[in-house]
């Protein structure tokens, strides 16, 4: 099969508007290359800057990518979207389209995405490499595809922290825009008692399918394809995970306070920084008290406890 890989260059004040409309799209994947942050980890020696090109780590625009099927006739409606953008920041994106194989966006993240761990217990590990645990390690295995949610980027590594330092084993969960699915196995792994995970993007569902039977958890996890910030409402909940957008947080609050019983967690992640005072506000207007906040770069993570 054939994707169009759409890129927009903007800068960093929109990236999470144009993440947004590539959601909405139906974009099977959205890559965001922000060289600012680049530039970070490469300072602190935490990233190979020969990974990038120097001429990426020059540039000061951030580019955002969406994935779409080849058939898929989605042009009109980003322009008009990228204007109202325009409108609403004052900033002009540039579009370009390039044309990417199966295969090629295959051998891509397998170039770049390898074993590593995640805050005391988890280790991310995808499926074509070897890693023996040691001492109370756990394994989860995710080979993303076209689905966001590898936990490298800082929203996803958020939530996986969260799960690590939260879950106790037998909490009911639900996993708001499931992604890859990292999030639900990984809270499976840690003794969760049962876990809905929900996803608008079908490429992300059957993603996620695959690799809840990787790990085995078909029996824990159920996953659906869905509107989470509309079917909430219908469900049962110890703890909502919600690495997704600002926006999406802020519509998906109000449903989740209505579902979590006092001491219920809401973990909320993909929060750009810009957008935090919004969301803070969102969760003690519902009536969660703000326990831990995380941040990397541009990034913000929260972890709010739901009060009687």
């Amino acid at each position: 099969m054939n994707w169009k890989e759409v890129s927009v260059l903007t800068e960093g004040i929109c990236v999470e508007a144009i993440s947004g409309i590539f959601h909405h799209l139906g974009s099977g994947g959205v890559i965001i290359e922000d060289p600012q942050a680049a530039r970070k980890y490469v300072k602190k020696d935490s990233w190979d800057s020969n990974s990038v090109s120097p001429d990426f780590l020059n540039h000061e625009f951030v580019v955002v990518k969406g994935y779409f099927p080849e058939e898929r006739e989605i042009m009109d409606e980003l322009m008009q979207r990228l204007d109202s953008v325009k409108s609403n920041f004052g900033i002009e994106c540039k579009v370009y389209i390039n044309e990417v194989r199966d295969e090629d966006w295959e051998t891509s993240w397998k170039k770049y995405y390898h074993t590593f761990k995640v805050k005391k217990r988890l280790v991310i590990k995808p499926s074509w490499e070897e890693y023996h645990p040691q001492d109370n390690e756990i394994i989860i295995e995710i080979d993303p595809g076209m689905a966001f949610g590898t936990g490298i980027h800082a929203s996803t590594r958020f939530c996986l922290s969260f799960v690590d330092e939260y879950i106790k084993g037998g909490e009911k969960i639900i996993d708001a825009g499931c992604g890859s699915g990292i999030l639900s196995i990984a809270a499976a792994k840690l003794g969760a008692g049962s876990i809905k995970a929900i996803d608008i993007d079908e490429i992300a569902v059957k993603v996620a399918r695959e690799n809840i039977v990787l790990n085995q958890l078909q029996d824990v996890i159920e996953i659906d394809y869905g509107n989470i910030v509309e079917d909430i409402a219908n469900m049962e909940a110890d703890v909502v995970l919600a690495n997704i957008t600002a926006e999406v947080v802020e519509m998906l609050v109000p449903g989740a306070a209505k579902i979590l019983p006092p001491g219920g967690y809401f973990f909320g992640s993909g929060i750009v920084d810009s957008r935090w005072p919004g969301v803070k506000q969102q969760l003690e207007t519902c009536g969660f008290t703000i326990e831990k906040v995380l941040t990397d770069t541009d990034w913000v993570g929260v972890s709010a406890v739901k009060q009687g």
